[in-house]
């Protein structure tokens, strides 16, 4: 090869390669595959990648010991399963509700605490069930989505979502009832590594505390209601142990007080609503903190996070103010979608044996992902530069085919393919895996002994024909017509004289046919393969396989892929531009953007199905 015919072929190759990776079929199969990439990241990705720096908090000095690990939860807020919405736009913010709390759920199980405890609100209108059924299945919702594991176990506070809230309030009366007996107590001491946690019925306080206040009794002359959450706390012994106070309510504050940076927007501020009210009341906050005495208090209810510190002024009855350490409160952020955050989150807290000297827990906040953000920021945002991207890349392939020209249709004959056993029909003699779908007509001159017009004039025509059978099978050899001296005297138009040979046979004083006796022995057939045959030709490696389907035998063949077949694929995905002179820019960009966003939804709908 010289050199001019090297940069010839080097030239041919690169504009081949070009072509192919400026075909529809490669871009769009790439757009597919980033898209795919995208969504795993979005929908599983991103929430790992967002608690892989959240560890459990820990120090230097409890390297000696291994810490246990609680969790802390609040207002997962599963709604009602038999809640419908009006439209379809509500009833797909409802399921992306739902799969967002499995998929946070699901990544967060991963963090393997020894406990969780759930600080209120797991229902988002458990207040409104009115029979006791109908409050099991939606409990058997809260477990789908938040799957009990026997690893660690799990804790629940009741929430004024949970049992409603307020004297008079419009909540069933028995809804109580059907939480004792289908969720659990609604106050109960849990001892976690020599730390007692006293979950407190905040909900059912705050009632008793209106009763309390209206009659102007203190709480050191109240007379606590039997099972109430007065009497719990009353009788709650510590024992000299680390007490962790758990309520769903926030506890009274100053409504100038900060909640550190931590917190989104705003702060707690006092507020009582139908069935709410966002603090305890002051007494009872100071009630608690005198009788209880806790080292921490996590609450829930405000969806933002905050941390406070209740001063030493606040617990009147320490020995001295101005030594007394401040007792610090953490409002954990809610763990669901709300519109008053934009991240969510939950706490972690790391407990070990309390020493007289030593700190013996430490907690850290944790958040999971911006849901919303992520659709803004990144889905359409991405979407909308696939379109436009699409939109310039069409134009652009409109604009290069339209200069070119389609190649003129050649007439002339093709080489006939030689073949050793039958001349006339070439590529027809030997059926195999790589013969055409549809046959056609033979590629050769046709024998000089037929009588045609200008047989070696001009070039040998090709036409689709139906499937031929072998000439020599003897059950299919040409029939034979007899006619009367008159029919010969007319011309068949469909038989001209010119034909008369292959009209009547074979005349007989003509070129002699080849004998049935013999045509046995040439048959053209390949001989019938076993149940699993591999055989070698020019094509390469091939298997077969030969099974009978529905009464009918059929055959199945894998052939290993050569260059040649990949070169031709190739010139088909390069061919696939000339698609466009069909339809359209527009229309065009439509459909490409259809055929890359549908892989993905079926990817998508393959995630969520998954995480359900």
């Amino acid at each position: 090869m010289g050199v001019s015919e090297r940069r010839k072929f080097k030239a041919t190759t690169q504009h081949s390669s070009r072509a192919v990776l400026s075909s529809r079929t490669v871009v769009i199969n790439g757009i597919r595959l980033a898209w795919i990439v995208v969504l795993v990241w979005g929908e599983l990705g991103i929430y790992f990648w967002s608690l892989s720096s959240c560890k459990w908090p820990e120090t230097a000095d409890w390297r000696r010991g291994k810490p246990t690990h609680v969790l802390l939860i609040s207002d997962p807020q599963v709604r009602h399963p038999a809640a419908t919405e009006s439209s379809w736009t509500k009833a797909l913010g409802q399921f992306l509700y739902e799969l967002n709390l499995k998929r946070s759920w699901h990544v967060t199980r991963r963090l393997n605490p020894h406990a969780v405890f759930f600080l209120g609100d797991m229902l988002s209108s458990g207040k409104y069930v009115r029979s006791e059924a109908e409050y099991k299945a939606y409990w058997r919702k809260f477990q789908a989505i938040f799957q009990p594991d026997p690893a660690f176990p799990q804790y629940y506070l009741p929430g004024n979502n949970d049992v409603g809230m307020g004297v008079s309030h419009s909540s069933p009366k028995n809804v109580r009832l059907y939480y004792s007996n289908i969720v659990g107590p609604f106050n109960r001491q849990v001892v976690i590594r020599d730390h007692l946690f006293l979950c407190l019925d905040a909900p059912s306080l705050v009632d008793e505390d209106y009763q309390r206040s209206t009659l102007g009794i203190g709480f050191e002359r109240w007379t606590p209601l039997r099972g109430g959450s007065v009497e719990f706390v009353k009788s709650a012994s510590t024992a000299g142990q680390p007490v962790i106070l758990l309520s769903h309510i926030p506890l009274a504050r100053p409504d100038t007080a900060a909640c550190g940076p931590l917190r989104e927007k705003g702060s707690i501020r006092r507020g009582v609503g139908h069935g709410y009210q966002n603090t305890l009341g002051k007494q009872t906050t100071s009630f608690l903190l005198q009788t209880i005495r806790p080292s921490v208090v996590f609450s829930g209810d405000n969806r933002d996070y905050c941390e406070y510190n209740h001063s030493a002024v606040e617990v009147r009855d320490r020995e001295a103010d101005e030594t007394a350490v401040p007792i610090r409160e953490v409002t954990v952020k809610s763990f669901s979608m709300s519109n008053h955050i934009r991240r969510p989150g939950l706490q972690l807290l790391s407990l070990v044996d309390p020493t007289p000297t030593g700190k013996s827990l430490i907690d850290t906040p944790c958040l999971l992902p911006d849901v919303s953000r992520i659709h803004s920021t990144l889905y359409l945002p991405l979407a909308a530069l696939t379109l436009v991207f699409l939109f310039i890349f069409n134009t652009h392939r409109s604009r290069r085919l339209r200069n070119i020209a389609l190649p003129p249709i050649s007439l002339s004959p093709r080489s006939p393919r030689k073949s050793a056993n039958s001349p006339l029909h070439p590529g027809f003699d030997v059926w195999s895996p790589y013969t055409p779908p549809v046959p056609v007509s033979p590629r050769s001159a046709l024998p000089p002994s037929l009588r045609t017009p200008n047989a070696a004039a001009g070039p040998t025509m090709r036409a689709a024909s139906r499937p031929a059978t072998p000439l020599a099978s003897p059950l299919l050899a040409p029939p034979v017509f007899y006619h009367h001296a008159q029919e010969e005297e007319e011309e068949d138009t469909l038989y001209p004289t010119q034909y008369a040979v292959q009209r009547n046979g074979h005349a007989d004083g003509g070129e002699d046919w080849p004998a049935h006796d013999n045509a046995a022995q040439s048959a053209y057939f390949l001989p019938a393969p076993g149940t699993n045959a591999k055989s070698t030709s020019a094509h390469g490696w091939s298997w077969s396989w030969t099974f009978v389907l529905r009464g009918r035998r059929r055959r199945m063949t894998v052939s290993v892929p050569t260059w040649s077949s990949f070169r031709e694929l190739a010139e088909q995905l390069a061919d696939a531009d000339m698609l466009l002179r069909r339809r359209g820019v527009a229309w065009s960009t439509v459909v490409d953007g259809l055929s890359v966003f549908w892989p993905t939804f079926f990817v998508w709908l393959l995630c969520a199905f998954w995480m359900l």
